[in-house]
């Protein structure tokens, strides 16, 4: 299983095919978070294991054997998603690559006007994955539509709802890792923070969550 950041956005169904929705299953990763939470390890990598061999486990022994495999990766990248706990883990584990950073603080824009309206003008750019491989993003007509180097995309709609904040809705998507992070109609809130040489430096926040993530787009 990969890990993704929210800048890699994700996912296309609201109904699961082992009849639960994905409201139960976003049930069962707020379950497995609070457990998280509560696992008294130091090391990250035996803490990992204690959620899989008390939670993961358990639970996919209780669906059918068709299904596990399904079952387990939308379950896990919802987890991803849901608990914040988890990102960090998953970061110590393998620490985020091209500069990403987590803050619990909103972060304040210094890009000035005139920066602002060129990266408004600006319709092509590109950010890389944990992997290191490049993912294109078109933005333009109202929609962010990401291409990735396996040849699927993701579709998400865009909306300004301030000076430099835009909020993405997801639509859908053919990645299979997108396909588990997220659901029609999932939001993020992108902000615009500065122009640097070759790039902009954004922060993204899921709505209800005291989390930023600050990453680079860059542009050609």
């Amino acid at each position: 299983m990969k890990k993704i950041y929210l800048l890699l956005f994700v996912l296309g169904t609201t109904q699961l095919s082992f009849s639960q929705t994905i409201q139960q299953v976003d049930s069962i990763s707020n379950v497995f978070c609070e457990y998280l939470k509560t696992i008294n390890i130091k090391n990250d990598t035996l803490k990992l294991n204690t959620l899989y061999e008390q939670k993961f486990y358990p639970y996919l022994r209780s669906i059918a054997k068709e299904e596990v495999e399904k079952v387990g990766n939308k379950l896990y990248y919802r987890l991803q998603r849901n608990c914040v706990e988890f990102r960090k883990l998953l970061d110590r584990l393998e620490p985020p690559k091209d500069g990403l950073t987590r803050i619990t603080e909103k972060p304040v824009s210094e890009i000035t006007k005139k920066q602002l309206n060129a990266f408004k003008k600006q319709k092509e750019f590109y950010y890389y994955e944990a992997s290191g491989e490049k993912t294109i993003v078109i933005m333009k007509d109202g929609f962010w539509t990401d291409y990735f180097s396996d040849d699927t995309a993701s579709k998400l709609t865009t909306k300004w709802i301030g000076n430099t904040e835009f909020e993405l809705t997801f639509i859908e998507s053919d990645n299979e890792t997108r396909a588990n992070f997220s659901v029609k109609g999932d939001k993020y809130v992108y902000q615009v923070l500065a122009k640097k040489d070759n790039y902009y430096e954004m922060s993204v926040n899921i709505p209800g969550q005291i989390v930023f993530e600050k990453f680079k787009i860059y542009y050609k």
